[in-house]
């Protein structure tokens, strides 16, 4: 049984450190690598005075995709949001994933809380339940200072049939979700095993062209789900810090501090660079791709807007090469 007050992979000080276990790490769980070759600053290091604990410990085992879902929802939607901002409570669902929710909030007499510290916060939540890998109606408390400031807590959705661990949990697409997850680009599927997968080709928010996403599964380079879903949490947590709308022409790698020979790496093709917002959406496409076809390896995606490629992102595991970009695909 887990002890309620175990750090969720928190700890910043020397002291805390000899507390937990040997997964912790300092925060500073993301490398950048950019088109230079000279090493940028941590742009995804959490503040030490950012913390958190299980404050409330839950007995009821839930879907553990659900919850794998409905985590990467809620830092895909996050990524959408004004990093300095502060939202209210909101509660996080993925489509085709709903037995389970997760919902974030700040405290009784000051509902809102930082996106900061919900992004800082679902980071963590995310390394405690890969590193137990198990979901549990745990309410998490986040602290600022030692001050409480917000709580996520996973739940049962209360019209699922599919709460309890076991049953399944999958359900159709397009049932109970937002329009963001409907509106998720087409995917095209290639690999050694796999004949064309194509997913219907769905619109994307205020723009008339059609993104598409090709992927490449790495048959040889097998990962764990714990690994691919650990890099997927935080590629989005590193991008959620810039305006969805702004271009980059760098390339970006996120590595997970639990699983450090791990990787999130992505690449602009074109000399425009890749709108963030873009790079969170195939962050966020990856996880259901992975998931539903369980399809447990390194994976290469390529993002495509009207057949003119834009960027590429890899997930992968110790020296796999980066993706290199398809000749052609360069735009000055």
């Amino acid at each position: 049984m887990l002890n309620p007050f175990i750090p969720l992979l928190l700890a910043t000080s020397a002291s805390r450190l000899a507390t937990t276990t040997s997964l912790l790490e300092p925060a500073n769980t993301t490398t950048i690598v950019t088109n230079n070759p000279i090493q940028i600053p941590n742009l995804n290091a959490i503040d030490p005075r950012f913390n958190g604990h299980v404050a409330i410990q839950g007995r009821q085992l839930l879907d553990l995709d659900s919850g794998l879902m409905a985590l990467t929802k809620m830092l895909h939607r996050l990524s959408s949001s004004d990093y300095n901002s502060a939202i209210g409570p909101t509660a996080y669902t993925a489509s085709g994933y709903t037995s389970v929710s997760m919902e974030v909030r700040g405290v009784p007499g000051r509902r809102d809380i930082p996106v900061k510290y919900a992004t800082w916060g679902a980071s963590r939540v995310g390394e405690y339940i890969l590193h137990w890998q198990e979901v549990r109606n745990h309410v998490f408390a986040l602290t600022w200072e030692r001050t409480v400031v917000g709580y996520i807590e996973f739940k049962r959705t209360p019209n699922s049939l599919f709460g309890m661990v076991g049953s399944g949990g999958k359900e159709q697409i397009g049932d109970v979700d937002s329009i963001l997850d409907a509106q998720l680009p087409r995917t095209d599927v290639t690999s050694q095993s796999l004949d064309e997968d194509v997913m219907p080709s769905l619109p994307l928010l205020d723009d008339d062209r059609k993104m598409t996403l090709q992927y490449h599964v790495l048959n040889d380079h097998p990962m764990t789900k714990w690994e691919l879903f650990a890099n997927i949490y935080a590629i989005l947590a590193l991008i959620g810090q810039f305006p969805p709308r702004q271009r980059t022409t760098d390339s970006w790698r996120a590595t997970s501090v639990i699983f450090p020979a791990t990787y999130y790496f992505f690449t602009p093709t074109t000399g425009r660079g890749v709108e963030f917002r873009y790079i969170a959406d195939a962050a966020m496409s990856t996880a259901y791709f992975i998931l539903r076809r369980e399809l447990f390896f390194s994976v290469l995606v390529r993002v495509l807007f009207d057949k003119d490629a834009i960027g590429q992102g890899l997930i992968g595991k110790g020296d796999l090469p980066p993706p290199i970009p398809p000749p052609g695909s360069l735009r000055g």
